[in-house]
């Protein structure tokens, strides 16, 4: 996400095995998202919009 802040990061299961990333993003325009980041090629599998904290 560009002009974005990551808030956290973690390690999750990724579906069909392996690991994935989880991070909370902060973009630019003040909206949380949960972005999941495939852990074998860095793909960008999910981008949800999220309540703030």
């Amino acid at each position: 996400m560009d002009g974005g802040k990551v808030e956290s990061i973690r390690v999750v299961a990724q579906e069909g095995g392996g690991s994935a990333w989880l991070a909370v993003v902060l973009g630019p325009d003040g909206v949380r998202h949960a972005v999941t980041v495939s852990g074998t090629d860095g793909t960008v599998t999910g981008n949800t919009p999220v309540a703030g904290r």
